[in-house]
């Protein structure tokens, strides 16, 4: 059905006025785009602040979008099918071609021309009447298709930003949820790690029994030994009047076939991690610091204060935790075992291939033990007390001396003229291999070091006492917070070595140990010197426990104490 406003396109009057309509078009499109921006910042808005809102309403919203399209559509039909009467009431015109323009355009001209001013003001005044009409209709009808275009546009540009913004909402969700999956999967790693770890404990648990009959064994030869040298015994373990231990001589006073079972059990124990036990009863620190814990709030400051002085931890670490390495009990107990019997000289056992690797053993007594060309890799002898032992020329890559008491220990190299029986003397040298080892908080008197091999050794907050690492090789060591008293280093390679915050005797420190050290391999622009008083040297935890103020003094002979300052980078 023909439009009754709309000129039939084959006429040239249409021409102008579809240019015109083209025209008159563009500000409802505008309009629409106008109001899709609306739509979409509104939607932005909710989605940022009230996306929980616009779901609770998300049911009225729909409503009143749908309520107000159809009225819009509604009003547009009734407009449609009503405009003849709505226009002839108005206008008093039902249509308003543009082919009947023409007439009264043609009237008003005749009018003119005829001198007619009467004809010609109703012939202009039904040309406006068609004009109004005209454009009457045309407003009304873009008003309703930019209403409803802009309606939709709107409704859409604000549930497309809500739906996005709620799915990158469901995303977070299931991120979280991943997180929360890989947390749980984590901790189920660690028990599973738990379980395979307690496993092999449980295996080697087996081999405690075979540990339990060689100390039998043991003590059976002590007492052969005891009745050998006609020594009485006078209590339990063997003890002799006095209360010392006779000293087993592996040769002599065990068999080979106890010495093969020795040495077998100690390579078929294997090092895995284990539970973390609670406070070590070696550690009198740790004892000390939970005998304070319960007075934390009365003694804030003093708590602060012997915290900083023993280096203690905020940690409190997991109630299921395990060790930081691999450690093995069962090669500390038969360590534990060998040395109640007696044997002090284990370089026999060790040539038939014992193996104290990995033995955990803290807080362990080792009097004038001699451990030549032993096996000691990974061992841990924290908080123990080591009197004229012989570590020459064993291994003891990353062994652990945290906080041990040691005395007129020896871990230098042995010529092989001096190496003991039964190994095998030659011109060669022995080296021991001390690389990675850790004597933190140990106290060391009279140690030597004469000739190791010590990579990246660990001397922080450890007191050192006339100790000699002659031509010993310390690249990349550390004597953080260390206090050195008369100790020597004369050939020995300092390359890299810190001794940031480590207290040393005189103000010629840094000119000695140029002059001592292998040429080269000490940098002294490094560091820097500041006096400090006798007592910043006995706040190190490793002296206080050991040494009165006096002896300090008496070692230090005026020439005052000096803490060093790294002041340069090792790598720049």
């Amino acid at each position: 059905m023909q439009d009754d406003i709309d000129p039939p396109p084959d006429t040239t009057a249409a021409r102008p006025a579809r240019s015109r309509r083209g025209r008159r078009w563009a500000p409802s499109g505008a309009l629409g785009l106008l109001i899709f921006g609306f739509g979409a910042a509104a939607g932005f808005l909710i989605a940022f602040s009230g996306l929980g809102l616009l779901e609770d309403w998300a049911g009225i919203l729909l409503l009143v979008f749908l309520a107000t399209l159809m009225f819009i559509g509604a009003m547009g039909l009734l407009l449609f099918l009503f405009r003849k009467p709505l226009l002839r009431r108005l206008f008093g015109l039902a249509r308003t071609e543009l082919e009947s323009f023409a007439e009264p355009l043609a009237e008003v001209a005749r009018s003119a021309v005829d001198r007619n001013p009467q004809r010609a003001t109703e012939a202009a005044r039904d040309l406006a009447h068609m004009a109004l009409a005209r454009y009457a209709w045309i407003s009304t009808r873009r008003w309703i298709i930019g209403s409803l275009t802009a309606l939709i546009a709107a409704m859409a540009a604000l549930a497309g930003t809500a739906l996005l913004f709620r799915q990158n909402q469901l995303l977070q969700d299931q991120s979280q949820l991943l997180a929360e999956q890989n947390t749980r999967i984590d901790r189920q790693i660690t028990l599973e790690t738990y379980t395979v770890q307690l496993a092999e404990a449980a295996r080697n648990a087996q081999l405690v029994v075979e540990i339990t009959a060689i100390a039998a064994e043991l003590g059976a030869a002590v007492d052969r030994a005891m009745q050998a040298q006609g020594v009485p015994e006078t209590g339990a373990g063997g003890r002799t009047a006095d209360g010392a231990m006779p000293v087993l001589d592996p040769l002599q006073d065990l068999d080979l076939g106890l010495i093969m079972r020795i040495s077998a059990a100690s390579r078929a124990t294997r090092p895995y991690r284990f539970l973390r036990g609670g406070i070590r009863s070696e550690d009198q620190s740790a004892i000390l610091r939970a005998a304070l814990e319960r007075r934390r709030t009365d003694l804030p400051k003093t708590l602060a204060a012997m915290g900083a002085a023993f280096g203690w931890d905020e940690g409190t670490g997991a109630a299921l935790d395990l060790v930081d390495r691999p450690a093995s009990p069962e090669r500390g107990q038969l360590l534990t075992a060998l040395l109640q019997s007696g044997i002090r000289d284990t370089e026999v056992l060790g040539f038939y291939g014992l193996d104290l690797s990995y033995a955990y053993a803290p807080g362990s007594i080792l009097p004038a033990v001699s451990a030549q060309l032993g096996q000691l890799s990974y061992a841990d002898l924290s908080f123990g007390q080591l009197f004229e032992c012989d570590f020459g020329g064993a291994s003891l890559y990353s062994a652990r001396f945290r906080k041990a008491h040691l005395r007129d220990v020896s871990f230098a190299s042995v010529p092989g003229q001096a190496v003991k029986g039964p190994f095998q003397r030659g011109d060669v040298t022995y080296d021991t291999n001390l690389s990675g080892a850790d004597f933190s908080g140990a106290y060391l008197l009279r140690p030597g070091f004469a000739g190791v091999n010590g990579l990246a050794l660990q001397f922080d907050g450890a007191a050192l006492v006339e100790a000699d690492f002659s031509d010993a090789s310390l690249a990349a060591s550390t004597f953080r917070g260390a206090v050195i008293l008369g100790s020597t280093f004369d050939g020995a390679d300092l390359r890299s070595v810190d001794f940031d915050g480590a207290i040393l005797v005189g103000g010629d420190a840094l000119d000695r140990l140029v002059g001592a050290a292998a040429p080269g391999s000490f940098v002294p622009d490094r560091f820097a010197l500041e006096p400090v008083e006798i007592t910043a040297a006995l706040e190190v935890e490793a002296l206080y426990r050991v040494m009165e103020p006096e002896e300090l003094e008496a070692r230090v002979e005026g020439r005052g104490l000096y803490r060093v300052r790294r002041v340069k980078p090792f790598e720049e």
